[in-house]
């Protein structure tokens, strides 16, 4: 009797799951088709820890120009350590790579500026997944400066390359 209970208590959590599935998709697309600036929400909610992760479940669904307009954002979320940095990686990664190699250096240049080993580690990893020629520039940069954290992860880098 008690495993029964339990098994239609699971059946209860499962078909919930899929109607909520089921209701977020339909507003997903009801917000994607009628929301006239849903850019700004999406760049807003980037910032908002409690809502980045929807934004960036929604990038996907995005026209490319859109996307690409975001670029800057994005290098600004994949510069720091957060529970959505895979999430901002793999949206990234989705930019046309001809495009992205045209652009990410500038966008990610105020960044390291004045940046800590933080944001040379996190640029870094997310580089070595884009281009190996990219990584190496940003490693022998890091290799150059004067803070030896970030000569660190500019070898640590630099080692794994090799």
């Amino acid at each position: 009797m008690l495993q029964e209970q339990h098994a239609e208590k699971e059946r209860e959590l499962w078909h919930h799951l899929v109607e909520r599935e089921l209701a977020y998709i339909q507003i997903r697309q009801e917000f994607l088709t009628n929301c006239t600036d849903r850019m700004a929400f999406i760049k807003k909610a980037l910032h908002k820890p409690n809502e980045r992760g929807t934004a960036l479940r929604l990038i996907e669904y995005l026209k490319i120009e859109e996307r690409q307009s975001l670029l800057k954002d994005l290098v600004d979320l994949a510069s720091v350590s957060h529970s959505d940095i895979e999430l901002v990686r793999q949206a990234i990664l989705s930019l046309p790579k001809t495009w992205l190699l045209d652009n990410i250096e500038k966008s990610a240049e105020p960044l390291l500026k004045n940046g800590t080993d933080e944001e040379y580690r996190r640029l870094l990893e997310l580089y070595i997944q884009i281009d190996r020629d990219l990584t190496e520039r940003l490693a022998k940069r890091a290799l150059q400066h004067e803070d030896p954290d970030i000569r660190e992860a500019g070898e640590d880098f630099q080692n794994y390359l090799n």
